[in-house]
C-alpha cells in the first residue's frame, strides 16, 4: 500500500513540475534517492519525462537519457528556473474563491489569455480566451483538485 501511495505521489509531483514547464524557460527537476543522494536535471521544454512499464523514471535530455527505478526514488520535486519573465508578473495573477464551488474569477491577467485547465492527471478539462475580472464557470467539474493554466502562472484550484 505504502509502495501505491509512493507511486501516486511521485505521479502527482511530477505532473506539477511538467505543467509548470510550460510556462517557464525551463523547469529543475531534483530526485531525491533512497540513500538520501539527488539527481539533479535542468529540464528544457523539448525534454520528456515518463514512467516505462510501472518500473522506472525514464528521463531524455537531448541525447542523453537517465533510467532510475522507482524502488530507488523516495521524493521528485519541481521548480522554475525563469526566464525572461518576471516573478511579479507571475505573482500578481490570482484566482478567487478557491476553494471553488461554481465560479471562479481570474485578476490580474494581462489582456485577453487563454485559460486551461488540467484535472491533477493531466487530462485538459476546459479552455477558454478571458480578460479575467469575469466569472468562470466550473458547474461541469467534478469535485478535486486541478491546475489551472494562464500565459505567464499556473494556479492550483480546488472544487468543491
Amino acid at each position: 500500500m505504502r509502495q501505491l501511495f509512493q507511486r501516486g505521489l511521485l505521479l502527482v509531483t511530477l505532473l506539477l513540475g511538467l505543467v509548470f514547464s510550460i510556462t517557464a524557460q525551463s523547469t529543475q527537476m531534483i530526485v531525491t534517492l533512497n540513500d538520501g543522494t539527488e539527481k539533479s536535471f535542468t529540464m528544457a521544454e523539448s525534454d520528456r519525462v515518463f514512467f516505462e512499464n510501472n518500473t522506472s523514471l525514464i528521463v531524455e535530455q537531448g541525447t542523453a537519457t537517465d533510467v532510475i527505478p522507482l524502488a530507488d526514488i523516495r521524493k521528485i520535486s519541481c521548480s522554475e528556473v525563469l526566464g525572461s519573465q518576471s516573478e511579479n508578473a507571475m505573482a500578481n495573477v490570482s484566482l478567487t474563491p478557491n476553494p471553488v464551488h461554481d465560479v471562479m474569477m481570474l485578476h490580474n491577467l494581462n489582456g485577453v489569455e487563454t485559460v486551461s485547465i488540467y484535472s491533477i492527471d493531466g487530462r485538459l478539462m476546459k479552455t477558454l480566451e478571458t480578460s479575467g475580472e469575469e466569472f468562470i464557470n466550473t458547474e461541469d467539474l467534478a469535485r478535486g483538485l486541478y491546475l489551472v493554466r494562464t500565459k505567464s502562472c499556473v494556479l492550483k484550484m480546488i472544487k468543491l
